[in-house]
């Protein structure tokens, strides 16, 4: 019976340990997610340019202003959105039910 005890005690106490230094072992710093990859919108403006005279490059617009004005877009879109929705207040309203 005693040696039953040792060993369950033994085993639970090896899954402790086991639980406690596994998180232990995930403590190692992560490099950054960017960390040596180009940019891809850089790596984009060369490509669009690159089959492009070089006296016309000037003229033509990059992606990386295009997405910068589809961002400045978005803000503009968002600022002229109502901010707070208020419904309608009728004694039909009042009857149905809130989620």
């Amino acid at each position: 019976m005693k040696s039953t005890r040792r060993i369950a005690a033994a085993v639970g106490l090896a899954a402790g340990l086991t639980g406690l230094a596994a998180p232990l072992a995930d403590a190692a710093p992560m490099p950054a997610p960017d960390a040596g990859l180009p940019n891809a919108v850089t790596t984009l403006d060369s490509l669009a340019a690159s089959g492009v005279p070089a006296d016309r490059q000037g003229r033509m617009p990059r992606p990386s202003e295009q997405l910068t004005r589809l961002d400045q877009l978005k803000d503009l879109s968002r600022a002229n959105r109502p901010q707070e929705f208020r419904p309608v207040d009728t004694p039909v309203t009042r009857m149905l039910p809130t989620l």
